[in-house]
């Protein structure tokens, strides 16, 4: 029985099913059987229309004639209209005689230029195959003129030669374009004499496919732009810039110039080992003498063997070129140095401790800046599963696994500087956003996409969040294909995009661009407005879910959206915030995870730094070995000197 009424309920879901589709059918039939009413209604008003214009020419054509013709209502005097018929009469007997002498003209010049160089050619067949004159036969040209020409047995057969050559084209074409002028059996040589359907071509088109075929081949009067190449203007005037002069030259010889030779030449890169010796001594008293380290020969890296040159190259190599760290170890033993695993995610460890003090002075930079752009990603990480609802954390101590944390970006345009923040503990909550943000005092915009951890700074007071252009027309662009009034929202996301940049383009002080946007921004995003409460009316869920879903995002969105128009170096999307991020998603391809919560803390520090450095064109390990040295005898105050964006190297390294 169960059976049954399981059966039952399944036919009648499908029936139920088949009759919603049903009505959608019958209500789709309905409105198109409506709009070809209207279409109908449109087309014959149109024909009516046409109808009357057509009429009205007709009149004002047939009152034209009689006009001319002096049977209309207003009529021309008999001399007067003798007078323009005359007058159109001989303009065109003039133009008609004109045309007959200048087509006169261009069929002499056409016959004349074709017997010279048909006698051209015969002459030049002639030499070629050694014809005598006297076996010669007499051709009469067009004009009446004689000429010599030979009709040997060699010329009529390779005619025959040539004629097949020709059908052969016709019949499997060209078989590759290295033979162009190639037809078939046709030799190399006298190719270039024949256009593609095996005639001949005038001299002067001859000469002219001759000139650019080699061209072609000697690639000359193209000017390629040479890349710069920095080595070669640190290289002139130093060590290895060398000037040659000729043996044995007079007194009196004047100098013209030079030629210039460049050689690029690999160094194998190596490590320079130092070895500090202490001596101690003792006297027969029993007294120990012995010096400490001087401070010049002291690493600011504390106890280990690796200087911040060394760190610092391990660094850029892991974090700016995404190197792994086995690629590094076998790095290392290239050189000469065989550490282990562990051993250099030490050094990382030390150098990302080294760097913790900026922390807080570039977090108060990005705040300073008034506005901020950010989003968010994931990184595997190595810690306790987070508890369930009804858990508690000692029942999850023993579950230890590879799980997705959450790391923020947060980016700040006006000065050029990446924040990439780990979040600890915890799933993607307004908190953890709130955290970064809770000391701000003055008036700070945020831009983001429309996720829910950010919509606690919609309605802020002091953090007030913008919404992102981009994203609100990604759901419309996926319905491009599928829907017309999709379409028609791209257009009116792509002409704000487009006015936008002529603006900026026009404009670079932010008060002019604000006000340019107001008046000629702000109406586009009313208009775009008034679409998508339309839409929003007259959409229904059951037929177009997604474009629904777009448009009711679209909406929440817009006010939001609309205060990018407040201040001038607003940004309408998040992209620059979406293109920082996306190291991210590259490390991840090389290294899956990181170790524990506080690896993490250490990667979102570092990747941080490294952000700023490729943003601000800095040398890396210039940088680094810079702030390491200089950061721990740096006041608390003077530590946002140090940052990408105001550094200035002033340090020399004993070891360097």
């Amino acid at each position: 029985m169960k059976s049954e009424e399981k059966s039952i309920q399944a036919i009648s879901a499908q029936a139920h099913n088949e009759a919603a589709d049903n009505r959608l059918l019958r209500k789709k039939l309905l409105a198109r059987d409506k709009r070809v009413e209207e279409l109908e209604a449109m087309v014959s008003s149109l024909n009516k229309q046409l109808c009357e214009k057509v009429d009205q020419l007709n009149d004002m054509i047939q009152k034209l004639v009689a006009f001319m013709m002096g049977d209309g209502d207003v009529t021309l005097s008999t001399s007067l209209r003798e007078e323009i018929v005359a007058g159109v009469r001989a303009e065109f007997e003039s133009r008609e005689q004109k045309l007959k002498e200048m087509c006169a003209q261009k069929i002499e010049e056409i016959t004349s230029d074709f017997e010279a160089r048909l006698a051209a050619k015969q002459n030049e067949i002639n030499q070629l195959k050694g014809v005598d004159d006297g076996d010669s036969s007499t051709i009469t040209m067009p004009n009446g003129s004689n000429t010599e020409s030979t009709m040997s047995i060699e010329a009529k057969l390779k005619a025959s030669e040539q004629q097949k050559a020709n059908l052969e084209v016709t019949a499997h074409g060209q078989h590759t374009e290295s033979s162009k002028y190639n037809h078939g059996c046709q030799q190399t040589e006298n190719a270039d004499d024949l256009d593609l359907n095996g005639e001949d071509v005038p001299e002067e088109s001859v000469v002219q496919i001759a000139k650019m075929l080699k061209e072609h081949k000697n690639m000359k009067g193209v000017k390629k732009s040479r890349r710069f190449q920095p080595l070669i203007s640190s290289a002139e005037g130093g060590k290895y810039d060398f000037s040659l002069f000729p043996n044995e030259l007079p007194e009196d010889a004047e100098y013209i110039g030079e030629d210039v030779s460049t050689r690029f030449s690999y160094i194998k890169g190596f490590i320079r080992t130092y070895i500090i010796r202490r001596k101690k001594y003792k006297d027969t008293k029993g007294n120990y003498y012995h010096m400490s380290l001087p401070d010049k020969y002291k690493n600011c890296m504390g106890r280990t063997q690796a200087t911040e040159s060394l760190i610092a190259q391990i660094l850029t190599m892991h974090f700016y070129y995404h190197m792994t760290i086995g690629d590094i170890e076998t790095w290392l033993k290239g050189l000469g140095l065989n550490f282990c695993h562990s051993t250099i995610v030490g050094w990382i460890e030390i150098g990302a401790k080294i760097l913790k003090p900026l922390d807080d002075p570039l977090q108060q930079e990005i705040l300073a800046s008034g506005n901020v752009h950010g989003d968010e990603s994931t990184l595997g990480c190595k810690d306790q599963r987070l508890p369930k609802k009804n858990e508690k954390i000692e029942d999850v101590e023993d579950d230890l696994h590879y799980f997705k944390r959450w790391i923020f970006c947060y980016y700040a345009p006006s000065s050029g500087l990446t924040q990439f923040v780990f979040h600890e503990r915890g799933r993607r909550t307004q908190e953890a956003v709130q955290k970064y943000f809770e000391d701000v005092m003055e008036n700070i915009y945020l831009h983001s996409d429309g996720a829910p951890i950010y919509k606690c700074y919609d309605v802020g007071e002091l953090v007030q969040r913008i919404a992102c252009l981009v994203h609100m027309r990604r759901p419309f662009f996926k319905l491009k294909d599928f829907s017309e009034d999709a379409m028609i929202m791209l257009k009116q996301f792509e002409a704000i995009f487009h006015e936008d940049k002529l603006i900026k383009a026009a404009f670079s002080s932010p008060e002019d661009i604000q006000r340019e946007r107001v008046l000629r921004i702000s109406p586009m995003f009313n208009e775009m407005k008034s679409y998508l409460d339309k839409l929003a009316k007259n959409l229904e869920k059951e037929e177009e879910p997604e474009l629904l879903k777009a448009v009711n995002y679209a909406l929440m969105e817009y006010p939001c959206m609309l205060r990018c128009l407040e201040d001038g170096k607003l940004d309408l999307s998040n992209n620059v915030c979406e293109r920082q991020i996306r190291r991210i998603a590259k490390y991840r391809n090389n290294s899956y995870f990181v170790g524990s919560p506080e690896a993490g803390k250490r990667f979102a520090r570092l990747m941080s730094h490294f952000a700023n450095i490729r943003k601000h064109n800095l040398d890396p390990i210039e940088y680094l070995c810079d702030v390491f040295r200089r950061i721990k005898n740096t006041a608390k105050d003077k530590l946002v000197e140090l940052l990408a964006h105001k550094w200035k190297p002033t340090t020399v390294s004993v070891w360097t």
